[in-house]
């Protein structure tokens, strides 16, 4: 088809679309509309290409082509540091791939209009270009100041954001290279359809800064070497609350530090107070939101569990101050050197902490269960209690094991408690093995621990085991969570649930066939039939095979994130009809929430003004506690990233052993026995040519025949450590005689 032919046939396309009285229309339906000889599809197809790259028509996720603006849709887009991106449309909509150079000048976060320029087929994703940005997430920036010889720019700290934005000149209120600062953006930069013009200027000397962003400097927060600098950098970059407002501090202090009599003695609340009662919590810890207490009848081979949960909906009152700024935080974020708490520590760890020795408002769920561990009754309540004893995992772990103590006499404050720990091990294991029965997947992964000396520098990391200690207490928040869901779904009444969706069938598919290179199976004839049993089966058999951290770090990833809803969809990973989260109201929102919709139930009954509200304010909590609970893990796990980095630059050139946690075709992932990992790029494995197989997860030497797998042990030495990048860099070494390695530990 001649030029004038194909500019030809394209207006008449855009004249038809135009017209009033068109309806969407596949490609089979034009050629057969416009009447295109069969000779001549192939070149018609390349036409309707070409107008979707152009943007001047649109095609829809059924395949049918209108106006651009006709199929043009809202969605956040969502940057790659190599250029490309998506657009997440809707939870039921697939993300739309955003090619490299269509972003136009979007940024990461931005709600933009993508107008879709290939629809998906075959397994592959609907394709499209970012027509208009109608909204920008990042007005601020904030990152490290750098020079060029055209003048400073700001090089941010987030990968995924340009990485070069030009300080107006005259706008950097002194800042040098090297300092943090805050940027506002004033320019976002030429759109693709507005390039820097040519004209008769040659190309090679057009300034790459000409389509760069803009802004000028808000704020310098210091020299990126100064002290804290590192995790005010992070706080920064999530935007995280760094004080609390003078409003809400004021009402914080007017409560009151300790439980008055009044309060004690108020009607409808149960006096625990003579119960022996205690608290497991960190060594650090300051937030005590839960304690516990258990009654055995030997006659009847009963357990009576008490989970006491701070009554925090008591002194933070819907609408209040305090109350606005704990749903705006949602949660609080846990970084490795400090806490930013939802609350003001007048709460957080005041009145609300349920410290030793002292009278404390509640919200009781007690639970009676059989000797199997069958629940058998329940009930919710306000109460009082005062705590016997602020015990930590690590010295339960000690008086249950019989290890030995530090300090003598501190095990001797512990020493009446042990009949009782004892009593609420056995119960939490028989919990447990209901929960395992049913289903519930357990991922025991070592949690990376930062250690600080006095000075506040890093003195080791380390990975850090569940203890039988953390156990008994997870059982019981678990049991408390469930059981307080199901009452309320039976009520009928307004709620927030805590739900874990099924993993995608496409998602499993994959997994499944990633285990079977390791001999392993999957089972599951179609969606319906995804059953966490078959993963929990997966993980007992994984256990304590070389490639069990990989392969559970794959099956992790291959599950959907939980999160908040009014709705009880179910909970995947826990194998659980109902579920909430009940026991944590000093730092998550949604506990809280709930802690009010308890108390007016059990106060007032039925109030149908009240349901109305709620049936009105609970989806946004629902989403807000969701995105807040996200921007807090984020955070946390770029904070550890941060601190991994910054101790492992203290071994630049030393060896030390790990296990192969990864393997790509650009390099092999290696975790060493503190739990850092770091990845060996292949360029530096000169010693042979080795080809990645994507079927067995596997690198193979072309020469040597040398193959690495999943789990196998490898030595590494540090080559390289990139703070900005959050990465760390292995070289291969290979010792006649490794045992005299390093150790991190």
């Amino acid at each position: 088809m001649r030029e004038e032919q194909r500019e030809k046939l394209k207006k008449i396309i855009l004249d038809l679309i135009k017209d009033p009285s068109y309806h969407p229309m596949k490609e089979k339906e034009l050629c057969f509309f416009l009447g295109v000889p069969k000779e001549e599809k192939a070149a018609f197809q390349e036409i309707l290409m070409e107008m979707q790259e152009e943007g001047v028509i649109g095609i829809s996720l059924q395949g049918k082509y209108s106006r651009a603006e006709s199929f043009s849709q809202k969605g956040t887009f969502h940057a790659n540091r190599r250029g490309f991106g998506f657009v997440s449309l809707s939870e039921k909509e697939e993300d739309v791939y955003i090619p490299k150079g269509e972003a136009g000048n979007a940024m990461d976060g931005d709600l933009v209009k993508v107008i879709l320029t290939k629809k998906s087929e075959n397994g592959s994703k609907a394709e499209g270009k970012i027509s208009k940005v109608l909204e920008r997430a990042n007005k601020e920036v904030l990152g490290l100041v750098k020079e060029k010889r055209e003048g400073l720019y700001l090089s941010p700290d987030n990968p995924k954001l340009p990485d070069c934005i030009l300080i107006s000149p005259g706008r950097d209120k002194g800042a040098v290279p090297g300092d943090k600062v805050v940027l506002e953006i004033l320019s976002y930069g030429p759109s693709k359809e507005n390039k820097a013009p040519r004209g008769r200027i040659p190309r090679k000397r057009i300034s790459p800064l000409l389509s760069c962003p803009v802004g000028e400097v808000k704020e310098i927060l210091g020299h990126k070497d100064d002290p804290g600098m590192d995790v005010l950098s992070v706080i920064r970059s999530f935007s995280l609350p760094e004080e609390f407002p003078e409003d809400v501090l004021l009402e914080a202090n007017q409560l009151p530090n300790a439980v008055s009599p009044e309060k004690a003695e108020e009607t409808g609340r149960k006096d625990f107070r003579k119960l022996t009662t205690i608290t497991i919590d960190g060594e650090d810890a300051k937030d005590l939101d839960d304690a516990i207490s258990l009654d055995y009848f030997p006659e009847k081979e009963e357990y009576r569990l008490y989970v006491h949960i701070a009554d925090v909906s008591d002194y933070v009152k819907e609408g209040s101050a305090l109350d606005l700024e704990a749903l705006e935080r949602g949660t609080s974020v846990y970084l490795t050197d400090r806490v930013i708490p939802m609350l003001p520590k007048a709460l957080s760890n005041g009145i609300c902490s349920l410290h030793e020795g002292v009278d404390r408002l509640c919200l009781s769920c007690i639970m009676d269960f059989d000797r199997e561990g069958r629940p058998l009754s329940h009930e919710i309540t306000p109460s009082i209690i005062c705590s016997n004893k602020r015990m930590s995992y690590h010295k339960v772990t000690a008086l249950l094991e019989d290890k030995e103590w530090e300090d003598p006499e501190e095990k001797l404050s512990y020493l009446p408690f042990h009949e009782l720990l004892t009593k609420m091990r056995e119960l939490a294991r028989l919990l447990r093995k209901s929960r395992m029965a049913r289903g519930a997947l357990d991922f025991d992964f070592p949690e990376s621990k930062v250690y600080f000396d006095e000075n506040g520098n890093i003195s080791k990391i380390c990975a850090e085991e569940r203890e039988e200690s953390h156990k008994i207490i997870e059982e019981f928040m678990l049991i408390a969570n469930e059981t307080v869901a199901e009452e309320y779904y039976w009520r009928d009444i307004p709620f927030l649930y805590r739900i874990h969706e099924k993993p995608d069938w496409e998602k499993w598919q994959n997994l499944s066939h990633v285990l079977s290179s390791f001999s392993y199976s999957l089972k599951a004839k179609d969606p319906d039939n995804l059953r966490p049993k078959a993963l929990q089966e997966l993980l007992s058999k994984l256990k304590g095979k070389p490639e069990e951290a990989m392969l559970s770090s794959m099956i992790l990833r291959s599950l959907k994130q939980a999160k908040y809803s009014t709705e009880p969809e179910g909970h995947f990973g826990l194998a659980s009809k109902y579920y909430s989260h009940f026991t944590s109201p000093i730092r998550r929102y949604p506990d809280l929430q709930i802690h009010r919709i308890i108390k007016e139930n059990i106060a007032y009954q039925e109030n149908e003004k009240r349901r109305r509200h709620y049936e009105r304010i609970l989806p946004d909590v629902a989403s807000q506690s969701s995105l807040r609970e996200r921007r807090a893990e984020e955070a946390e796990r770029d904070c550890m990233k941060l601190k991994k980095c910054q101790y492992m630059k203290n071994f630049l050139g030393e060896v030390f052993p790990g296990r192969i946690s990864g393997l790509t075709q650009y390099g092999i992932y290696v975790t060493l026995e503190n739990s850092i990992e770091g990845m060996i790029p292949l360029r530096f494995m000169t010693e042979d040519y080795y080809i990645f197989n994507e079927e067995e997860i596997s690198l193979r030497g072309e020469a040597s025949g040398k193959t690495f797998h999943m789990g196998d042990p490898m030595w590494i030495s540090v080559y390289a450590v990139d703070t900005l990048s959050r990465s760390i860099d292995f070289l291969p070494y290979y010792p006649e005689d490794a045992e005299g390695g390093n150790s991190l530990d």
